[in-house]
């Protein structure tokens, strides 16, 4: 909701976290403070805003600009996808090398793989 009166956001923020969503607000003056530390996620500005805001926020734009949000976001998923893919590529790598010691050391009473190659 841009442009809309302090008291509104308020509400906003309130009427949709009851609701169950994730609410981010914006804000950069003292009278957006109550809303920012209501929200999920306050973002203030870190030029323009004063500091009730900025203390209020949870994260502090630092050059006032939305699309550097948009940014952090797009790198923020992009690290959480490829840790996601790590982990599992690691998972499998370990189970499978778990599988052919345990297999080889009931079937033939050696392990086929030592420390330093698993």
């Amino acid at each position: 909701m841009g442009r809309s009166s302090p008291n509104d956001k308020l509400l906003l923020v309130k009427a949709l976290r009851a609701r169950g969503h994730v609410v981010a607000v914006t804000g950069d003056g003292t009278n957006d403070a109550p809303a920012l530390h209501e929200a999920d996620i306050g973002l203030s500005m870190g030029i323009q805003g004063t500091e009730v805001a900025k203390e209020s926020s949870d994260i502090i734009i630092l050059d006032d600009n939305f699309a550097s949000v948009v940014r952090v976001v797009r790198w923020g998923r992009l690290v959480y996808a490829n840790i996601q893919k790590f982990i599992q590529f690691q998972l499998t790598v370990n189970v499978a090398a778990l599988i052919i010691n345990v297999v080889a050391a009931v079937s033939s009473g050696n392990v086929s793989l030592n420390a330093v190659q698993v």
